[in-house]
């Protein structure tokens, strides 16, 4: 025992003494003849925060136990119980104990700082960045992301990224409500961590140019094969039509959403020999990936018309291919 007060105010006038070399615990008696029972702890304890706090008390008092840990406590003894062992091993437990509650606090401070250096980092990261949980939704948002989407954190953590942005492609998105391109990117986080990192940034003037002219040349292949007079169908690498052009709908009598999704072995009767969709498409690849034939197309109504099939074989990244029709004049057997 280093300190000895027998009132509560004794140990007021002296703490900023005891401030310069703090004790390793404070065995406090609530029966003083200034404070008594919880109110003395708790003034013993406001001082003591980082101190453990042995609280002495009747065992009439035993009600206050729990309330006495819940305050901080680190113990309490019954007075009539006190000896030379028991104290030894409560203030042992105690010392213990708080050694443990300092390294855990300076655990946190030293991640809070991690963490607070971390965003530091994030907020002035020159692109746009969006941190997910395992199921999409922001967790915290940049100060760039949320120039780019135009609405402050507080509004984006919690949604969903589709809320705000749409992939369109590969390595570019739009944001929702806005006409200009974005490019994006997703960075998954550790293995262990279902986290993912997205990146976003305007496009420069060069990427824009870029993105124009092949939305152009785009835009003029749509044009000159809604134009042509021949049919033209285009199947996907599981047989199914992913596009027809004004031609096939109208020689097929079908709008064009009646005609896109359908299996072409569903449309025309044998197309090739083999009948089977991947048949067809190894055939294509063993004979140079174009085939020619007359083939008939049954309509809902029993009529039956008969064409001049022709299929190309498309190449990556979609793997598929193209099919002309043209009207045949004449009955022709069929090959």
């Amino acid at each position: 025992m280093c300190e000895r007060f027998p009132s509560l105010q004794a140990l007021i006038t002296h703490w900023h003494a005891l401030e310069a070399d703090p004790p390793d615990l404070v065995l406090v008696d609530l029966k003083l003849p200034d404070y008594q029972g919880l109110d003395a702890f708790a003034e013993v304890k406001v001082r003591a925060i980082n101190i453990p706090v042995v609280a002495l008390i009747d065992r009439s008092e035993a009600m206050l136990g729990p309330h006495l840990l819940q305050m901080g406590a680190a113990d309490y003894l019954f007075r009539d119980a006190l000896s030379a062992p028991l104290l030894e091993h409560v203030i042992q437990r105690a010392w213990e104990r708080q050694r443990v509650q300092n390294n855990l606090s300076e655990y946190l401070q030293e991640l809070y700082a991690s963490e607070a250096r971390f965003r530091t980092i994030l907020q002035h990261y020159p692109d746009g960045l969006l941190i997910l949980d395992a199921e999409g939704r922001i967790l915290m948002a940049n100060d760039e992301a949320q120039r780019l989407l135009g609405y402050a954190e507080a509004h984006l953590v919690g949604q969903p990224l589709e809320a705000f942005v749409r992939e369109e492609t590969p390595g570019f998105a739009r944001l929702i409500g806005m006409s200009d391109p974005i490019r994006l990117q997703v960075i998954p986080c550790e293995e262990d961590d279902p986290c993912r990192l997205v990146l976003l940034r305007p496009l420069t003037e060069s990427e824009r140019q870029e993105m124009a002219a092949s939305t152009a040349a785009q835009t003029l292949a749509e044009i000159i094969l809604e134009v042509l007079d021949e049919a033209v169908l285009v199947a996907d690498g599981e047989g199914r039509v992913v596009y027809a052009n004004q031609a096939a709908a109208a020689l097929m009598g079908k709008p064009h959403r009646q005609l896109t999704g359908r299996p072409l072995n569903g449309m025309l009767t044998t197309l090739m020999p083999g009948e089977r969709f991947d048949r067809m498409m190894s055939w294509l690849e063993l004979h140079g990936g174009i085939w020619q034939g007359i083939r008939r197309l049954e309509s809902r109504s029993g009529s039956v018309q008969t064409f001049q099939v022709q299929l190309r074989l498309l190449s990556e990244p979609i793997f598929g291919m193209v099919i002309l029709l043209r009207p045949v004049v004449g009955e022709v057997p069929i090959g």
